[in-house]
C-alpha cells in the first residue's frame, strides 16, 4: 500500500445508530403511516418537541437506570447540562404545563419522534431508535386508561395483527403497593422486587428467586406469596377488593370493561407488568410479542398523575404509551408481516440513444407532462445508452411503465408505452398521453 495514501474512513454508522436506505424507509414510511392513521382515527393530534432537552428533566422522575446508565448528556458551551431526549414524556408534560391555561382540555395528543439510549445494542434495541407517543391528559377515571388498551389493540390490528401473536399485559402500580403492604416491605426492597420482576421475562425462575432472597432479603414466606401473586393474581385481587384497594378495584373495573367491548382475548391482568420508569402512578400496559423466536415487549406506557405538577401548581393527570419502531419491525418481520413493497415511482421515460438534441427535449417535455397529471416519474437522461439498459433497469427497479419515444414515435407524434407488468403496449399520441 502507498505510505502517502489516504486511511480511508469507515463506512459503518454509529454503533447502535441505523442507515435508512430507500428500502429501509419504505419500511419505516409504512409503518409511520399505520401510527399516524390509527392515531387520528380516536381524535389525537400530532406534536413534537426539541432534541435536545435539560438535564434536570428526566433526572427530576425518569427513573435511576435511565439516567444514570442510558442518557447521553453533555454540558453545553452555555455552561448548561442538557441531554439528547430518551423518551417523550417528560417533554410533553413540560409543553403541557408551560400553556395549561391556554390548552383545551381534556388533550389527546400523539408524537413520531426520534431518541437515543446509551444501552447495548442487541435484538430489538438499538441506541437510536423511533417512537410512536400517544396520550390523554384530563381524565381521571379508568375510561382514559381503557382507550389506551382499545388504540394499542387497534395500531396491532393496523398491522394485520391477530390474536395469537401479541397480548396486552396490564397492571396497577396502587395495586402493587397495596400488595406490598401486605408482605411488610421496606422502600429498598420494594424497588429491588420491581426491578426483578421488570426483568423476570429475561431470566430463570431460579435466578428470579436467587435475586429476591440474596438483593431483596425476602423470606420464605414473603418469596412464596410474591412468586403465587405473580402466577395467579386473582386470589391476591379478591382480598384486596375486599380491603378496598383503590388499584384493585381499579383493575376490575377495566377488566370489566375490557370484557364489554370483547378485548378479553387481547389483554390479560399480568402483575409481572411493573415498567421500570418512576412516573407512574396507576394503570401500566404492555403489548407482548407471543412468537417464541421474539419474545418481549414491543410497547408500553401507563398513568402518570403527578408529572405535570412538576412544572406547575396544577394537577392534570394523564395517560399513554410508546411503541418503538425497532421492535415493531421485528415483530413484522418474525410473523411475516411487512408487505412487499412497491416502487413509488411509476413510470420511466427513456432518452432515445441519437445526437438529435429534438429527443432530449421530447423526453423531458414527455416527463413534464405526466407529472403536470399528477404522476411520478423518473427520467433517463444520459445520452447514448441502449433501450435494452434502460428497459433492464426499469425492470430491476420495479417501475410500473416504460415511456418510449423513438425515430418511429418522433414521425407521428407519439409514445409507446410499455406495460412492465403484463409485457404488452400501446401507442398513444403525445396530446392524448
Amino acid at each position: 500500500m502507498d505510505k502517502n495514501a489516504k486511511e480511508k474512513l469507515n463506512t459503518q454508522p454509529y454503533k447502535g445508530a441505523r442507515d435508512f436506505y430507500p428500502e429501509d424507509m419504505k419500511i419505516r414510511n409504512f409503518i409511520f403511516e399505520n401510527w399516524r392513521k390509527v392515531c387520528k382515527s380516536y381524535g389525537y393530534e400530532e406534536y413534537d418537541g426539541p432534541f435536545l432537552e435539560s438535564f434536570d428533566l428526566y433526572a427530576a422522575k425518569s427513573g435511576e437506570e435511565l439516567v444514570n446508565e442510558q442518557l447521553y448528556s453533555f454540558v453545553d458551551r452555555g455552561k448548561r447540562k442538557v441531554a439528547i431526549r430518551p423518551e417523550m414524556t417528560p417533554t410533553l408534560a413540560r409543553m403541557i404545563a408551560k400553556k395549561i391555561n391556554e390548552i383545551v382540555k381534556p388533550v389527546r395528543w400523539f408524537s413520531i419522534a426520534n431518541f437515543w439510549r446509551y444501552e447495548k445494542p442487541q435484538r430489538g434495541r438499538g441506541r437510536e431508535f423511533f417512537q410512536l407517543n400517544a396520550d390523554i391528559f384530563g381524565f381521571e377515571g379508568i375510561e382514559a386508561d381503557f382507550e389506551i388498551i382499545s388504540l394499542m389493540a387497534d395500531l396491532m390490528k393496523a398491522f394485520n395483527a391477530r390474536e395469537g401473536m401479541f397480548e396486552i399485559r396490564i397492571n396497577n402500580r396502587k395495586l402493587i403497593d397495596d400488595f406490598y403492604k401486605t408482605l411488610n416491605l421496606n422502600e429498598s426492597q420494594k424497588k429491588i422486587v420491581n426491578k426483578a420482576i421488570d426483568k423476570r421475562q429475561k431470566i430463570s425462575k431460579q435466578e428470579f428467586e436467587e435475586w429476591l432472597k440474596d438483593e431483596a432479603k425476602l423470606d420464605k414466606k414473603q418469596l412464596e406469596k410474591l412468586v403465587n401473586f405473580i402466577e395467579d393474581p386473582y386470589p391476591t385481587l379478591e382480598e384486596l377488593l375486599k380491603e378496598n384497594s383503590t388499584g384493585a378495584l381499579e383493575i376490575k373495573n377495566i377488566l370489566k370493561l375490557i370484557e364489554n367491548y370483547q378485548l378479553n382475548n387481547l389483554v390479560k391482568f399480568s402483575p409481572s407488568v411493573i415498567r421500570g420508569l418512576d412516573y407512574y402512578t396507576g394503570m401500566v400496559f404492555e403489548i407482548f410479542d407471543l412468537n417464541p423466536k421474539n419474545i418481549r415487549a414491543i410497547a408500553g406506557g401507563g398513568r402518570y398523575d403527578d408529572l405535570v405538577n412538576l412544572f406547575c401548581e396544577e394537577k392534570l393527570t394523564g395517560t399513554g404509551f410508546a411503541m418503538g419502531d425497532i421492535t415493531l419491525q421485528d415483530f413484522l418481520q418474525t410473523w411475516n408481516l411487512l408487505p412487499k413493497f412497491e416502487n413509488d415511482c411509476e413510470y420511466l421515460v427513456t432518452l432515445w440513444p441519437s445526437q438529435n438534441p429534438k429527443f432530449l427535449e421530447k423526453t423531458l417535455e414527455i416527463s413534464s407532462i405526466l407529472r403536470d397529471k399528477g404522476k411520478n416519474v423518473s427520467t433517463w437522461v444520459e445520452k447514448n445508452t441502449k433501450i435494452d439498459k434502460q428497459l433492464k433497469y426499469a425492470d430491476k427497479k420495479g417501475f410500473k411503465y416504460v415511456v418510449i419515444f423513438g425515430e418511429n414515435e418522433m414521425k407521428k407524434n407519439t409514445v409507446t408505452i410499455k406495460n412492465m407488468l403484463t409485457k404488452t403496449q400501446s401507442e398513444v399520441e403525445i396530446k392524448n398521453i
